[in-house]
């Protein structure tokens, strides 16, 4: 009886212990990899085509912040997209120029590729006229920008032996209780088109890390910040991330660097500037408007332009003249020859948020809890709360390093309050008072 008893013993602890060592494989091959990272991004090179999700089912586990779940709305394709022609080239030129050109103050760095890949994943999600506004002021329809844009992506981000290094990276980070909502077909055109990463995330300060960190990421470290702090009426963040590390064909010698040569600001004021001295291609650059010169990037892919305006021509007058064509027309009557220049060696850091500009060029539905149509985008109603870009440059002897972010968020339409808004600038002579709770005026005063 005793022998028997033991023999059941034996047989029952070798039952636990492959139940233990398939529950252990099954671990291993879960949503993390060994590092407890979470897994790649869904839509992209994959040994494995991912399986289509359910919008709200996650396929990884918690990121080590707690603020996001991965999940995936792939369908397993990889379009192959719609090659640059003229009429994509004319859409992107005129609203880049345009967007530029709505820009204010001196000094000033914006990304119109990183804006318009974001809105053009944003622009799958509206409808109706607020679709409308987008196509009018993007170009094309939301489909043809899908196709140009997958290809475009695909060409900069190309390989090439000793060339410049340019990324792209988007996401959709939506907040969990809003993850049900978002349909499905959405998420598939961000994941085949866009390689876009989607995260179900709480919306608190671990999400705000585990954004701050893709954005580190994906700028390789140029822009290691977006957010500050969490914001709970954000039902959505659409994100798109740019770099470039690129070096020149011919760098400037360190020999060539004059210190403390003088820069002349547009206010007139004279900053010292280290400014790198040697030869740029052989192409002049000149119309009755500027001169200017190209300076290569090793690859081929990417090149400086400079145009300096002639004396007596104002940077605005420079910069409205710029449209869809008009570089081209400007490069069929370059000079070669011999072009040396000098070019101040910089780094610059630029923030703009730019609700304001997108409305002044058509989008303003998006922005109105009234008239937004977000309907392929979420089923419940929400509206565009703010779109800010981050950009920054650094330009050395060596070559060029920049980085862009685009972030838009998305807001439930029910926080924003539907009363008239109003709007006073002291930008005049103005009086001003400091009174107790009968509203008697404790200090009295003008401001002119």
């Amino acid at each position: 009886m005793r022998k028997r008893t033991r023999k059941i013993r034996r047989i029952l602890a070798l039952l636990c212990a492959a139940v233990m060592i398939l529950s252990c494989t099954a671990c291993g091959n879960g949503g993390r990899n060994g590092s407890g990272a979470a897994t790649p991004a869904a839509g992209r090179s994959e040994t494995k085509t991912p399986t289509p999700t359910a919008v709200g089912g996650p396929v990884s586990g918690e990121k080590k912040s707690g603020g996001s779940t991965q999940m995936t709305g792939t369908s397993g394709t990889t379009p192959e997209g719609k090659p640059m022609d003229a009429n994509m080239k004319k859409a992107y030129e005129n609203f880049s120029y345009n967007l530029f050109r709505k820009l204010e103050g001196g000094t000033k760095m914006v990304s119109p590729f990183s804006l318009y890949a974001a809105l053009g994943m944003f622009s799958n999600g509206a409808a109706g006229n607020t679709l409308a506004e987008i196509n009018a002021m993007l170009g094309l329809t939301d489909a043809e920008r899908n196709e140009y844009l997958t290809a475009w992506i695909n060409s900069l981000t190309a390989e090439v032996e000793d060339g410049a290094k340019f990324t792209n990276a988007d996401s959709v980070w939506i907040r969990e209780d809003r993850a049900p909502q978002v349909p499905k077909g959405f998420l598939r055109v961000c994941a085949d088109y866009y390689k876009s990463e989607v995260f179900a995330a709480k919306m608190n300060q671990g999400t705000v890390e585990d954004v701050n960190e893709w954005v580190n990421l994906h700028t390789k470290g140029m822009i290691k910040k977006l957010l500050d702090k969490p914001n709970p009426e954000i039902a959505m963040l659409l994100l798109n991330a740019i770099s470039l590390e690129a070096e020149w064909v011919e760098p400037f010698d360190t020999e060539s660097i004059h210190k403390d040569a003088d820069f002349k600001h547009a206010d007139g004021t004279v900053e010292k500037v280290d400014m790198m001295n040697g030869e740029a291609d052989r192409i002049f650059l000149e119309n009755e408007l500027v001169t200017g010169f190209v300076k290569s990037y090793k690859g081929g892919q990417f090149r400086y332009i400079a145009l300096l305006p002639k004396e007596g021509v104002s940077m605005e007058t420079l910069v409205n003249s710029l449209g869809a064509g008009s570089l081209d027309a400007l490069m069929e009557t370059k000079k070669s020859g011999k072009v040396y220049v000098s070019i101040p060696r910089y780094e610059e850091e630029y923030t703009v948020q730019l609700v304001d500009i997108l409305k002044t060029l058509g989008m303003k539905d998006a922005f109105d809890a009234n008239a937004a149509d977000l309907s392929r985008l979420c089923s419940s109603p929400t509206v565009v709360d703010s779109v800010l870009q981050k950009t920054f440059i650094s330009v050395d002897n060596k070559g060029t390093r920049a980085a862009a972010v685009t972030a838009i968020a998305v807001a439930d339409a029910e926080f924003f309050e539907q009363e008239p808004i109003y709007s006073v600038r002291l930008d005049r002579p103005f009086l001003y008072m400091i009174t107790d709770e009968n509203n008697l005026p404790i200090f009295l005063g003008t401001y002119e």
